[in-house]
């Protein structure tokens, strides 16, 4: 794709990003990205198919944003504190991306295999975190549906005011996973 108005494919998927955080996975728009780029809604088509073709490029994104967070924090550490610092960074990533974090919540679409790889990818980052339990593949796999869900959740809500108890939310989201971490542990001796 070419470069119109002086700005690259790059510009507009960081503005598109910028939006969704902004305002929503829902409310992206081609129309509305144009006009934070002060461009022509057609100029857009220059950059990127269409508003699907951006969803789906914001998709890898994410995942790949998601994917690297993950990664950063868990080298060298195993067990426990692996599972503790992945499940920060995926609270992280949600609360500073919450419209892109968006993107990460339904499974790609099984025909597109480029999607589908970048969300293997996080799937896989997730499972090598938790193969010091000595989980088989299923059990990994429903630890790491449970984690997900746990963290999606608390992130939602803390994003949405839902904890307005005089309580400190990062000792809430600690304990959680503490839970979790326990529940991992008796269930798989």
């Amino acid at each position: 794709m070419g470069v119109k108005a002086g700005y690259t494919q790059e510009d507009v998927v960081a503005e598109a990003v910028r939006q969704v955080d902004e305002h929503g996975w829902h409310e992206l728009s081609m129309g509305d990205l144009a006009a934070r780029l002060k461009i022509k809604t057609p100029s857009l088509y220059n950059h990127v198919d269409g508003v699907t073709g951006l969803r789906r490029t914001l998709a890898l994104r994410a995942a790949a944003m998601l994917d690297d967070a993950m990664q950063r924090v868990t080298v060298g550490k195993s067990g426990d504190d692996a599972v503790r610092a992945m499940a920060q960074a995926h609270r992280a990533f949600l609360k500073a991306h919450p419209g892109l974090a968006e993107a990460t919540i339904a499974a790609p679409p099984k025909r597109d295999r480029a999607w589908s790889d970048a969300a293997d990818r996080v799937v896989k980052t997730c499972l090598l975190v938790l193969q010091g339990y000595g989980l088989d593949r299923d059990s990994a796999l429903h630890a790491l549906r449970g984690l997900r869900s746990a963290i999606h959740g608390f992130a939602t809500l803390e994003r949405h005011g839902g904890f307005g108890l005089p309580l400190d939310v990062d000792r809430s989201f600690e304990w959680l996973i503490e839970s979790l971490i326990e529940g991992i542990r008796a269930l798989h001796r």
